[in-house]
């Protein structure tokens, strides 16, 4: 006759905080996430010290080894806050808004560039930049900060592969 033991309840628990944490990592790389904003590029809309959720999944699902989508169900439109994995060299993750989508044309006159996201003022650097008309390619994003005097955006670098898009805020 064989002796069988009973489980014990460390072995229950250790269970469910394995199943916890997998979870909750599944949850962060492809459903939602939480960011702390820092810097005012978003000002007044998103403040410094913000806690901002992302919604990792509005657009499809991306593969957390190339960073890709492995499977996309829509693209941002003009309007929308996104968080944008690092694109140009030597940035970090931003908080940003779509300013138009590609393929599309922006229009910058007498210090203003607008587009289907609107208008917004251009630096002296970006006026230069940007005069005239300036295409946006297919399957790539121009974004904007709210605060225009201290963002560091596409007006600077130029639009972004909507790839590099991770979610909406």
């Amino acid at each position: 006759m064989a002796i069988r033991r009973k489980k014990t309840g460390a072995i229950s628990a250790a269970r469910v905080v394995i199943i916890a944490v997998v979870a909750a990592s599944i949850l962060k790389m492809f459903v939602i996430d939480l960011v702390i904003v820092r810097g005012e590029s978003m000002s007044p809309t998103i403040g410094t010290g913000t806690v901002a959720l992302v919604a990792r999944c509005a657009f499809g699902i991306r593969s957390p080894l190339s960073g890709r989508y492995a499977l996309r169900w829509a693209e941002p439109l003009p309007g929308d806050i996104v968080l944008v994995d690092p694109a140009p060299a030597g940035s970090r993750r931003a908080i940003k808004r779509v300013f138009e989508t590609g393929p599309a044309f922006m229009r910058a006159e007498s210090g203003i560039l607008a587009a289907r996201g609107g208008s917004v003022p251009l630096g002296p650097f970006s006026s230069s930049k940007l005069a005239g008309t300036t295409y946006v390619p297919a399957g790539r994003a121009f974004l904007t900060g709210d605060n225009g005097g201290s963002s560091f955006d596409s007006r600077d670098y130029g639009s972004v592969p909507i790839e590099t898009i991770a979610g909406k805020v």
